[in-house]
């Protein structure tokens, strides 16, 4: 599996994390993978915020402005065409 990973983080150097776990006891090795574990589900849940938060600003991009509908402002159109005219 770590292969798969390693074109998306080139720069970790397995070797030198294996070195550092290689000199933990079991017990540090378990607190290492509980930590690493609620890193990923912290890591999650941001990820789903953040979707969550492109999803709201797509939302908006999509819906037509207000501003179309209020008298005396210029659409894209009228705009055209007062540089065409000059």
């Amino acid at each position: 599996m770590s292969s798969d990973l390693d074109k998306y983080i080139p720069e970790f150097d397995e070797n030198e994390a294996r070195a550092r776990l290689v000199g933990l006891t079991s017990q540090e090795l378990i607190d290492e993978l509980i930590n690493e574990r609620k890193m990923k589900c912290v890591l999650a849940k941001m990820l789903d915020v953040e979707q969550k938060r492109l999803n709201q600003i797509e939302k908006i991009i999509v819906e037509p402005s207000s501003l179309l509908k209020t008298p005396g402002i210029p659409t894209a159109d009228d705009i055209r065409r007062m540089m065409d005219d000059e």
